[in-house]
């Protein structure tokens, strides 16, 4: 669905910036309860000012759905890229091997492949990444990612030398991405993901983020799996036991 406009509108919208203006229109065609416009029933006309107002209102549906959600914050995202070396270590050095090399079944990942996949990510993936779209721009594609290249990366490694490697790279990407000194106009800067097509480099940034927590509960719900039956009947009580298709490798 499409919002009508006459060509002399002149609509009280706030500026949105691309994806929140294109989530405001994935949300309007989402919503089912928009009224019919009466012309299909009655066989009228709109006037500029009864346009004006069923305009407004489908916006304000839209607006309603986006307020849910947070626009990309630039200081937000490194506040939490920040963090997550720390909670990771706390969680995991020194546990017991049950915990964190035991996986969920043929071609799932553990505790330790998570922290080595998310090593690999640092490398080769977010920094490399916004470098490209910075000097590249639309012109040339990221190099896909290889989502199992941990397998060969951390061979003959510890969990606690994992820990320790991850923590030292995202402290460097961080500070190379703070240097950049980003101003709103280069945030919008677009490239060219092998599978997604165009991409902007607050997009990119605000997926860093996101992957961070995508693999945080993948890490608590991988680890849940193996109190799977020890837990008894109130696994069923246990949301953790219960959700799949979150964070697929």
């Amino acid at each position: 669905m499409s919002i009508a406009k006459f060509a002399h509108d002149r609509l009280s919208i706030p500026k949105l910036n691309r994806g929140t203006l294109r989530y405001c229109q994935q949300a309007i065609t989402r919503v089912s309860t928009v009224p019919i416009w009466p012309q299909k029933l009655h066989k009228t006309y709109p006037t500029h000012a009864t346009q004006n107002r069923y305009n407004q209102h489908l916006w304000k549906i839209a607006v309603h759905e986006v307020r849910g959600t947070m626009e990309h914050n630039l200081h937000h995202t490194i506040s939490l890229l920040t963090r997550t070396p720390a909670a990771l270590n706390a969680l995991l050095r020194d546990l017991p091997e049950a915990w964190t090399f035991r996986n969920e079944g043929e071609n799932t990942w553990s505790a330790f492949d998570v922290v080595g996949h998310l090593i690999h990510g640092e490398c080769t993936d977010w920094m490399p990444r916004a470098r490209m779209v910075l000097q590249f721009g639309e012109t040339k594609a990221f190099e896909p990612f290889d989502r199992w290249g941990q397998e060969r990366d951390s061979q003959r490694k510890s969990l606690a030398q994992l820990l320790d490697e991850f923590a030292r790279l995202r402290s460097e990407n961080l500070g190379e991405l703070r240097a950049l000194n980003l101003r709103p106009e280069d945030l919008e800067r677009r490239g060219r993901h092998p599978a997604l097509g165009v991409v902007t480099l607050s997009e990119l940034l605000a997926t860093w983020a996101v992957h961070d927590l995508t693999h945080l509960h993948q890490i608590s719900r991988v680890m849940a799996h193996q109190y799977r039956e020890a837990v008894g009947p109130w696994s069923e009580y246990l949301g953790v036991l219960q959700c799949a298709g979150h964070s697929s490798p």
